[in-house]
């Protein structure tokens, strides 16, 4: 009983470790270029494989984003910045509510 209660908390806080890492690894990868200037904000993610654009302009209130390619791995926040998914695998045996 108490190895099912321990194996998915440990799962959850190594998942937890690994997507705040690779979250903050990628911010400073060389594939995402952010720039803003007051009213705007450009953001631009280019891997080889999924090209990605977003731009907010708060002046007007408005907001333009172009995606090209695969770009299934990424969410992107409100704030525009693209964010790795990342698959966790669930132990055996373990409940999913």
């Amino acid at each position: 009983m108490r190895l099912n209660f321990a194996l998915p908390l440990v799962g959850c806080a190594l998942a937890g470790a690994i997507a705040a890492t690779s979250a903050a690894a990628d911010w400073h990868s060389p594939y995402i270029y952010k720039e803003s200037n007051g009213s705007w904000t450009n953001i631009t993610y280019d891997d080889g494989v999924c090209y990605y654009y977003y731009s907010h302009n708060t002046y007007d209130n408005r907001t333009n984003v172009n995606k090209s390619g695969d770009c299934s791995r990424l969410a992107i926040g409100p704030d525009g910045v693209p964010t790795p998914i990342i698959a966790v695998p669930i132990p055996y045996g373990a409940r999913i509510r």
